[in-house]
């Protein structure tokens, strides 16, 4: 038992508050023919009480200590199991899963690269709901022309309803992080088919490249060979010269998608 404290370099920060757990569960709303898919389950704040629920749950721990102490917490659980493993390395085809509910309390460091593999795998995902940093949280569910919009906002949004639900205060955590945490639940919208989905992600990157930049300045010649190529373009788009990434939506960012591989430019 000695080994199952916090460890620093994993990020890992425990759940103790009954009532942030309660409300989580809530909204996971775990039932009896579902599977559900916990990323980092730590000391089992959220599995045992899911567990109950009767749902078949697997439970991927990267900390090989605090699987041991998963499993002895939930012996005769004979509806959960536990996976040693990176999460980001988890390929849910070779468990069989084709519909699946989303939880967990993300460690800050692996929450964006946790989205992207969420983004990856969203064919197969029914609801995703999150407990992570409040900062990210807020960039996540983001809207053109504030300070958060970002790349992992508009490629999140574009297949997901992103519902921030609440805060969690530091004091509800043991060991108590330095920041304050949300939870948030994603919900696939229709299906969303991007014809040059590849190309889309390479200019929204480029473009957010240099936040405090003007569109134009990161575009030349990154993307875009020549700044009067790239003015041409803005001018079918109705895009001021001075247009910054923060100011464009994602139906604007699929337009100028579309208009750069017109031109063979992308």
């Amino acid at each position: 038992m000695a080994k199952n404290y916090a460890k620093k370099r994993l990020g890992q920060n425990f759940l103790q508050s009954q009532e942030v757990i309660k409300k989580i569960v809530s909204v996971i709303s775990p039932k009896p023919n579902e599977t559900i898919l916990e990323i980092g389950p730590g000391k089992g704040a959220l599995t045992i009480p899911l567990a109950e629920s009767g749902a078949t749950i697997l439970a991927v721990e990267f900390d090989v200590h605090l699987c041991r102490y998963l499993e002895k917490a939930l012996t005769g659980k004979k509806n959960v199991s536990i996976i040693q493993k990176d999460f980001l390395q988890f390929i849910p085809a070779e468990y069989g899963l084709t519909s699946i509910k989303l939880c967990g309390n993300l460690p800050f460091n692996i929450t964006s690269p946790v989205v992207e593999w969420i983004v990856h795998h969203r064919s197969i995902i029914k609801k995703a709901v999150l407990m992570i940093q409040r900062e990210v949280a807020l960039r996540l569910s983001s809207e053109p022309g504030s300070k958060d919009w970002s790349p992992l906002a508009i490629f999140t949004q574009l297949h997901f309803e992103i519902n921030y639900l609440f805060s969690v205060s530091p004091k509800e955590f043991s060991p108590s992080p330095k920041v304050t945490s949300a939870v948030v639940e994603l919900v696939p919208k229709e299906s969303v088919e991007v014809e040059h989905y590849s190309q889309f992600e390479e200019l929204v990157r480029a473009s957010f490249k240099q936040r405090r930049k003007q569109l134009i300045n990161n575009l030349v010649p990154a993307i875009v060979p020549t700044t009067k190529a790239a003015e041409e373009i803005f001018n079918q788009l109705g895009f001021q010269r001075n247009i910054r990434a923060e100011q464009i939506d994602t139906s604007q960012f699929l337009e100028l998608t579309e208009l750069l591989v017109q031109h063979n430019i992308l």
